[in-house]
């Protein structure tokens, strides 16, 4: 589902991926020399910009835009807005619409936003995230932000370490073992989402999928009873029923708290600062209630989904495409409040650089937490992660089976290709927490790290060629070599 989201609706492109980083240098250089020599020319301005931009250095590029013709005023306001100085997103909105012709009003007009089929005003929808943006500027959580890393879009899951009582996040393919045969065509569904949530005792699941027709998705529960069977999945809610409202069509990446009401969830729509954004909503005595969204720094102009908190260990996280990296996301660590919200000061310097986490050291400046106490948590989620349950592995076969163990399987070498790529898999998971507490040693000021760092981080990519080498052994021991790698 996240797909349909690879950018976010007010997104700019900063990084250009097909021309070489020297010959932009060159590009922007000789752009801006021009703009200079020709202060008036607008062409000149323009071209200025879009280099600056292209090259992701927005700043740079406002004065230009501003500089050329009308249209960059609104493309300044959209770069403002990136930026969170909405006030001045707004002022250039205002100039923009005030010079506006009609050629540019009925371009504007034909604007078609992701969750709707219908063309409306772009302008009406800026100016509306722009207020949002504001809203959000005067109530920032005062979180401590302990670790940022950019991974794989599809790998996200493997970095929430969490104690077993906050539940566990699963993969589409637990959720498919659980729902009876067909029942997803039945149902008229096309698509799961790529991450469930799974209660503690690993008797309820929640999970998100897409109507194959419309390609709106909703939140689905099911139980396991007493025999060990799996009920039918219950519809819980998509976006029209929980907003009241339908100018949305997500709601995806559900985390339900250890208290069974409190539930966090991605969703799109007019109350998104961005594609996705993350909502909270509780339990009512028979629905979930009106949900709010929870604000900054936790939402941005991009996509942002997965928040999950292990209370045990007082640690969160949360994931972000806001760092614009082709195919990469951001998972964010983060120390929450210890019991209700506290925000920012709305006059604290540098609240936008805060609010979109330009520096994550920001965030821990003046927080009540010493470095050792940063590294303490890290290390207890890490360590408190239960895994016991867990299939070993998971193993999709061509015909249909999933193999999770090597107990089941007379052959001495699928046994042996079996237990070779579980060694494979421990060795990758403690590379992995080995990886995490240094990163969180790092982000609380030890640099002298770096270079394990860097070195630990080869390995886990080695480990990961590995692994799939080892996998597609698995199905060949299993369906025999003259088939085709996987």
């Amino acid at each position: 589902m996240l797909r349909k989201y690879i950018f976010s609706l007010l997104s700019i492109a900063f990084i250009a991926l097909t021309t070489p980083a020297a010959a932009m240098a060159d590009e922007v250089t000789d752009a801006v020399a021009a703009a200079k020599k020709s202060p008036k020319n607008q062409k000149a301005n323009r071209r200025a910009a879009e280099a600056l931009r292209d090259a992701g250095q927005p700043a740079e590029a406002i004065t230009y835009f501003i500089k050329s013709d009308n249209r960059g005023n609104l493309d300044a306001a959209e770069l403002c807005f990136d930026l969170y100085d909405f006030q001045r997103a707004g002022e250039l909105l205002d100039k923009y619409l005030s010079k506006r012709t009609k050629d540019q009003s009925a371009a504007d007009n034909q604007y078609i936003p992701q969750w709707s089929d219908e063309p409306t005003d772009y302008t009406d929808i800026l100016r509306h995230r722009i207020n949002l943006g504001l809203s959000m500027l005067d109530r920032v959580e005062k979180i401590a932000v302990m670790d940022s890393v950019n991974i794989p879009a599809d790998d996200f899951l493997n970095y929430y370490r969490m104690a077993r009582t906050a539940g566990r996040l699963r993969p589409d393919s637990r959720v498919e073992r659980l729902l009876p045969r067909g029942w997803l065509t039945a149902q008229g569904l096309a698509t799961l989402s790529p991450a469930a949530f799974e209660s503690e005792a690993g008797d309820y699941v929640m999970f998100a999928a897409m109507d194959d027709e419309s390609g709106k998705s909703a939140l689905y529960e099911t139980y396991q009873l007493a025999d060990g069977q799996w009920i039918e999945p219950v519809r819980l809610f998509d976006f029209e029923s929980i907003f009241g409202k339908d100018s949305g069509s997500t709601v995806d990446f559900p985390f339900l708290m250890p208290d069974g009401v409190t539930l966090y969830f991605a969703a799109d729509g007019e109350d998104s600062l961005g594609g996705l954004d993350i909502f909270v909503s509780r339990r009512g005595d028979e629905s979930y209630l009106q949900p709010s969204n929870v604000g900054m720094p936790y939402n941005s102009p991009a996509n942002d989904y997965m928040l999950a908190i292990d209370e045990a260990n007082g640690i969160g996280w949360w994931v972000s495409d806001r760092n614009g990296l082709a195919d990469s996301v951001t998972v964010y660590t983060f120390i929450p409040s210890a019991d209700m919200r506290v925000n920012y000061p709305a006059d604290t310097p540098d609240l936008g650089d805060i609010a979109r986490l330009s520096s994550i050291a920001l965030t821990q400046s003046g927080a009540p937490y010493s470095a050792a106490e940063l590294r303490k948590r890290s290390e207890a989620a890490a360590a408190t992660a239960d895994d016991s349950g867990d299939p070993v592995i998971e193993i999709s076969l061509p015909d249909g089976r999933v193999i999770t163990s090597a107990d089941n399987f007379s052959s001495p070498r699928v046994r042996k290709a079996v237990a070779e790529y579980v060694k494979g898999c421990n060795y990758l998971a403690a590379s992995r927490r080995q990886l995490e507490q240094l990163r969180a040693q790092y982000g609380a000021g030890d640099h002298s790290l770096s270079f394990r760092i860097i070195s630990l981080e080869e390995e886990v990519e080695r480990r990961n060629r590995e692994l799939t080498s080892l996998r597609n052994e698995v199905v060949r021991a299993e369906l025999g070599d003259n088939i085709s790698n996987f």
